[in-house]
C-alpha cells in the first residue's frame, strides 16, 4: 500500500517525526543532508519509541583508536543507546536487534511511504 504521509517541508533535516501508518507507529527521519527514511518506530531492545531519539552520524573504525564519521546516519534510542541504521534498520552494536525499514520516497514535495 502507498501512503502520502505529509509535505516534506514540515520535516527539518536532522529530525524525525512519528506517524500512524495503518495502525503502526513508524518514526519518519530527515537526516541532516535531507535525504527522507522510515523505520518502524519502536526499539527491538527494550520498546522505546525511536521517534524520541536522535539522528546523527554513524562513527567507525578502520583500526582502534582511530575513530571517524561516516556518510551514514543512525537512530539513537533514547533508552540504552542502541543505534540503528537509518537505510536498512539494522542495529550497529547487535545483530540480533534491528527496526523494520519502510521505502519511503518524495513525490510532488510529499513524503510517501509505500507498505
Amino acid at each position: 500500500m502507498r501512503y502520502e504521509l505529509f509535505a516534506a517541508d514540515e520535516l527539518e533535516p536532522g529530525s524525525m517525526r512519528a506517524v500512524d501508518v495503518g495502525g503502526i507507529s513508524v518514526a519518519v527521519i530527515r537526516t541532516p543532508d535531507g535525504s527522507v527514511h522510515a523505520l518502524k518506530n519502536v526499539c527491538s531492545h527494550m520498546g522505546a519509541k525511536l521517534s524520541d531519539g536522535i539522528v546523527h552520524e554513524a562513527v567507525v573504525a578502520d583500526e582502534v583508536g582511530g575513530y571517524r564519521l561516516s556518510d551514514d546516519f543512525v537512530v539513537r534510542c533514547p533508552w540504552h543507546g542502541f543505534e540503528f541504521s537509518v537505510d536498512t534498520g539494522r542495529c550497529l552494536a547487535d545483530a540480533r536487534h534491528r527496526a523494520r525499514a519502510y521505502n519511503v520516497t518524495l513525490e510532488r514535495d510529499m513524503i510517501v511511504l509505500e507498505r
